[in-house]
């Protein structure tokens, strides 16, 4: 066989070899989605897949036309491909990697994430091949790039990482950069290698360990928070969240954890609490300071207003009692803003309880609609009260509390309708369930606008700057309205238009007996040993108001239990025919020399005696030396106050145990009353009282038959 056919045979076998070569070469670009490109020593082009051009972004060139490598650039570069750069970098970067390769002598793979002048990422291997021709494959990477960018940001931004933990092989891979500032190179290192177990703060490893074997065994998710100490000591929480990675067969392979360092919000949520907790407790300062100074405003305000009663009623002279009644009223007026003022408080601190009982609705509005006719009369005002035919005739509410609403709505309404109408409708709505009450005030006043409704439920806010000036007040009342109605479940709602009036309507629910949560009807038999009477009380008292009284039936007593028997040697009280009450003796037990003299001034022209006590061991000192048919008592007393001095005299058996005993607090608040009741006193005033409210009390307790009526404000 010559030498040019041995040359052609190997030729032949070459070229087919190569072929099959080039076969598989596409089978692989196929199946890995990579580009392939075989090109030889001399930078020729022996095999280009199509995927090539789609890597590289360019349409494929006609068949034959690029031979060489550096023809591919220069057509890239023809195209625009590098915009403004040089198309021989790219060549360029090739040429390295083939030198690179060659000198290794396919000891490994040159590896190379290249970046275009456009911006393209493309991953290039190149590995030397026989014949000592090159494979290079190609892979855009320009979006796994950009999510990985993304990824980068997110970690950094949020102070989070991520760990891989390989349960087969026991290997870590941690990505922690957020942490690197808390730990030293050689333990971020370690912790990279690792993992977290030797940065885990001491009291939760087990719980770690527990949680992981946990995971890997349920093959469900775990969540939770980590600590781990840095190696400046200070401790890092990392919200952690701990997923397996699940075979075919059901088994957990892997473990795969994202974090967040969210020490800055423990911090920061630590710090809230203790600010909360400081402002809590400087609240109830505050509030304590709003009670004491209420219980110490109405001592001299009890003055004013009682003497000023007393000089109303007993002055001989027309020409003053204008000027007496303006001091009346403006001293009235102080005690609604500390009234308000402390309300507000107790609101605010959630202190203020519910008292649901069952009561007649309608009656309840008509009395205090009656009560407020006399200040609407004042000013003008036509006031009128409807109370629609199917309101129920009892219902579970608390009285004391919707009297507040309707007292601090008919105030607002009345000052600023001069002149006008005032309307009040009581009507239900709504069935089973869903059965409510509508209490709606309407009146025709100067209105407000819209601006000036989203304003009037806030504490201190007045529907412009000028109210406070034209008609005062603290801008408390409807804040308290709205606190109320909350709290009894129900909703307030204002129409408006500036000019022309308002309309307040309040919804509440209707509960069943059944489903009440505050007290039980009485029973019978201990209505029998406590009666209880309703005394509806505005919070904003207009002048001149008579109280109207709502009471349940009370029980009958002997007018000797009413009029005990005097001690032996004790003259009865001197009998005054020109007083309503001349036969009565009266003991006023008070601590304060102040309020011994407005209860004198104004029981001076009604009773037929008055004596006073310091203190409730004084009183009762006086009670068995002689006889009293009635007694004013005092709450806060040293010694023995109002409350001890009750129980004693009530427990006690002796010729003064039944004496009716009538409370006068400085907390008008329910409450009390309530105390004041279930301790055994007949009845209870808040100060500063008037001269008709103690003529109210005297009637109820000291009635013509000699009946004992124990009352409940």
């Amino acid at each position: 066989m010559d030498d040019s056919r041995e040359y052609e045979q190997v030729d032949r076998r070459t070229s087919i070899r190569r072929k099959e070569d080039y076969f598989w070469l596409k089978r692989l670009a196929d199946l890995t989605g990579e580009a392939c490109l075989a090109v030889n020593r001399r930078m020729d082009i022996e095999y280009i897949d199509d995927k090539v051009f789609d890597v590289l972004r360019m349409d494929p060139p006609a068949s034959g036309t690029i031979t060489k490598l550096g023809q591919l650039t220069g057509v890239m570069a023809e195209r625009g491909y590098f915009g403004k750069g040089d198309p021989k970098v790219f060549e360029a970067l090739i040429s390295d990697l083939l030198v690179n390769q060659r000198l290794k002598q396919a000891k490994a793979t040159q590896i190379i994430n290249a970046v275009t002048p456009s911006g393209q990422h493309i991953d290039i291997r190149v590995s030397l091949g026989r014949d000592d021709g090159y494979l290079i494959l190609m892979r855009d990477t320009t979006e796994q790039e950009l999510q990985h960018r993304v990824l980068e940001a997110a970690l950094e931004i949020g102070e989070s990482g991520y760990w891989y933990y390989n349960i087969k092989t026991r290997d870590f891979y941690v990505r922690a950069d957020s942490l690197r500032q808390h730990f030293s190179p050689e333990n971020h290192a370690r912790i990279f290698k690792e993992g977290f177990t030797h940065a885990v703060h001491p009291d939760d490893v087990a719980l770690v360990r527990s949680t992981m074997s946990e995971t890997i065994k349920s093959c469900r998710p775990a969540h939770g928070i980590i600590r781990v100490i840095g190696d400046d000591g200070n401790v890092r929480h990392l919200k952690s969240s701990i997923m397996p990675n699940v075979d075919e067969s059901g088994k957990a392979r892997s473990l795969c954890c994202f974090f967040t360092d969210i020490t800055k919000q423990i911090m920061t949520e630590a710090a809230l609490r203790q600010a909360q907790q400081e402002a809590e407790n400087l609240l109830g300062l505050n509030n304590d300071f709003l009670g004491r100074m209420s219980h110490e405003v109405r001592t001299p305000l009890n003055a004013v207003i009682g003497i000023a009663d007393a000089l109303v009623n007993n002055s001989r002279d027309p020409e003053l009692t204008p000027q007496l009644k303006l001091i009346q009223s403006s001293a009235e007026q102080v005690m609604v803003m500390v009234d308000d003022t402390l309300e507000h408080a107790k609101l605010s601190e959630d202190a203020v309880e519910l008292d649901i009982r069952d009561l007649s609705p309608g009656d309840l509005v008509r009395s205090i609609c009656s009560k407020w006719r006399p200040r609407a009369e004042a000013n003008q005002v036509k006031l009128t009260c409807t109370v629609h035919e199917d309101v129920p005739a009892t219902a579970a509410l608390d009285g004391y509390r919707l009297e507040q609403c309707l007292g601090n709505l008919l105030s607002n309404a009345i000052k600023f309708t001069a002149g006008g109408k005032v309307q009040v409708l009581l009507a239900p709505t709504g069935q089973g369930e869903k059965r409510h009450l509508i209490l709606a005030v309407r009146d025709t006043g100067i209105g407000m606008t819209e601006q000036s409704i989203s304003q009037i439920f806030l504490p201190f806010k007045q529907a412009d700057k000028s109210i406070s000036s034209r008609f005062g007040g603290t801008g408390l009342g409807l804040s308290i309205v709205k606190d109320l109605v909350d709290l009894m479940g129900g909703r307030i709602n204002v129409t408006s238009e500036h000019g022309k009036g308002t309309v307040f309507a309040i919804s509440l629910p209707l509960a069943m007996a059944e489903a009440r949560t505050g007290p039980r009807p009485v029973p019978k038999a201990a209505a029998e040993a406590e009666p209880r009477e309703l005394r509806a009380e505005p919070s904003a008292s207009p002048q001149n108001a008579e109280p109207v009284t709502v009471r349940s039936s009370p029980p009958e007593t002997t007018v000797e239990q009413a009029h005990p028997p005097a001690p032996a040697g004790t003259p009865d009280a001197p009998s005054d025919p020109d007083k309503p009450y001349g036969d009565v003796r009266v003991l006023i037990v008070d601590d304060n020399a102040t309020n011994h003299i407005v209860a004198s001034s104004l029981l001076a022209r009604v009773v037929g005696e008055i004596e006073t006590a310091l203190n409730g061991q004084e009183a009762i000192d006086m009670l068995k030396k002689k006889r009293f048919d009635l007694v004013l008592m005092d709450i806060h007393m040293p010694v023995m106050d109002g409350i001890e001095t009750t129980l004693a005299i009530r427990s006690e058996p002796s010729d003064y145990q039944n004496v009716p005993i009538i409370a006068l607090t400085a907390d008008p608040q329910y409450q009390q009353a309530r105390l004041c009741r279930n301790i055994g006193m007949n009845a209870s005033l808040g100060k500063p009282i008037k001269l008709a409210g103690l003529m109210q009390a005297f009637e109820d307790v000291l009635s013509e038959d000699g009946k004992s009526v124990a009352s409940a404000a």
